[in-house]
């Protein structure tokens, strides 16, 4: 994954997940007992547009929780993200990835925001940033064997 965001208010990472067709790589974003494999420890989805979803983090307490704006296999997934430790200071933001085909794999792309100017909502969004690439390898990893 790498960050090709051209603003600050708003983050896009990319990168190729070889090993995955568009569909696979989706049901990893969608079925619970695939998204443990690299991102929460616990997942609870309800994978259809308007859905929701919750992933827990419980060593630190932590949950991720959203509903699903869009919701098209092996295309595009939509969905909101708010996080409980946050308690709001951010507000909801917007996560929008789509899946293309490529040779051999998929390319996935993330766009998440909004994100305003100020210095802790920046620092935060270099946050994401950073975690958006460390998961994205975790979960490349899965598609080409490397997966720790």
């Amino acid at each position: 994954m790498t960050d090709v965001s051209t603003s600050n208010a708003t983050i896009q990472v990319t990168g190729d997940f070889l090993g995955f067709s568009p569909d696979e790589l989706f049901d990893y974003w969608v079925k619970p007992d695939l998204l443990v494999k690299w991102w929460p420890r616990e997942a609870t989805v309800d994978p259809r547009m308007g859905g929701h979803y919750s992933y827990v983090w419980p060593e630190q307490n932590w949950v991720l929780q959203g509903d699903f704006t869009i919701f098209e296999p092996g295309s595009r997934l939509g969905f909101t993200w708010s996080w409980n430790h946050d308690m709001g200071k951010f507000g909801k933001t917007q996560v929008d990835l789509t899946f293309e085909a490529i040779d051999g794999g998929t390319r996935l792309n993330v766009q998440h925001g909004p994100w305003d100017s100020s210095e802790e909502a920046q620092t935060e969004r270099q946050g994401v940033i950073e975690g958006w690439i460390h998961f994205g390898m975790r979960l490349a990893g899965l598609g080409t064997g490397e997966a720790t």
